[in-house]
């Protein structure tokens, strides 16, 4: 193994649990020096020392993404000690309920932490990741191809995610920077439990809210391994020309091609049965 690669820094943020933390101990184990974002500074420092004890060149940094003046102190802090070479944005959260239901301040901080705090973080790193001729891979989600009911606004910040990957591909391809963004289908981590829920206990959509996320739930608990992702994140950040979008998952290219082919009544008619709504 070249020099290069074992001196190379990655950045994952959302590494506390699920995905976040597959995709850091499985970079740490290729050799790269991992920097893992969580929020709690307690649970970095816990999570720090057990890196460590397992001998991974691993180490947690707490990290508000909603909080724009800690993503520019960690970016500041990440140039200072030597820059990035790889930027895996997975951190993020679901926000499940009716729109008409959901408050703007719930909207809002769904939005600030799966976009605009990631988006931030990557333009005040891209100086430094241009001269690096570095990496960036977004952590989309099918959703952002196909919407899901009562998950509206996860659905757009996920859309929007692969939008300003697509778009910083184009920007960034002639500098040197390769961007890409994996789309997970179902996977069974912690995300289904740190769900957030929104809006009153309506009877006009109480029932269809509660059958729709007991599928959802139920999908995601019988999903896939995080391995799976971390895995495709680790080979993506070795091409030198990764594809644009990489759905991973169960059936998730099938999925994908389906969403293409079928009629829109046919494609809602799907996700009605499968989200029982």
């Amino acid at each position: 193994m070249d020099e290069t690669r074992r001196a190379r820094r990655s950045v994952v943020t959302g590494a506390g649990s699920g995905l976040g933390r597959a995709i850091a101990e499985r970079l740490a184990g290729a050799d790269d020096q991992v920097i893992g974002t969580v929020r709690s500074p307690e649970r970095a420092a816990a999570l720090s020392e057990k890196a460590r004890e397992a001998g991974l060149r691993l180490r947690f940094v707490p990290l508000e993404l909603g909080a724009l003046e800690q993503v520019r102190a960690t970016a500041r802090a990440l140039e200072a000690e030597g820059g990035v070479d790889l930027l895996v944005h997975n951190a993020g959260f679901g926000l499940f309920g009716a729109i008409e239901q959901t408050d703007d301040g719930s909207v809002a901080h769904q939005f600030a932490v799966n976009l605009f705090g990631p988006l931030e973080l990557t333009r005040l790193l891209l100086p430094g990741l241009r001269a690096r001729r570095g990496r960036v891979i977004w952590i989309g989600s099918l959703a952002g191809r196909l919407s899901l009911p009562f998950q509206a606004h996860y659905s757009a910040t996920k859309a929007a995610i692969a939008s300003v990957s697509d778009a910083m591909r184009l920007e960034l391809a002639p500098l040197g920077v390769a961007v890409t963004c994996v789309e997970p289908g179902d996977f069974s981590t912690g995300f289904t439990d740190a769900r957030q829920r929104a809006g009153a206990d309506d009877p006009l959509y109480r029932e269809r809210i509660e059958r729709c996320l007991q599928a959802v739930e139920q999908q995601e608990r019988d999903g896939a391994q995080p391995a799976l992702v971390a895995r495709a994140v680790e080979k993506l950040s070795r091409l030198k020309s990764p594809p644009a979008r990489y759905p991973v998952g169960r059936w998730a290219n099938t999925l994908c091609l389906l969403h293409r082919l079928l009629p829109d009544a046919v494609r809602e008619s799907v996700v009605r049965r499968l989200y029982r709504v």
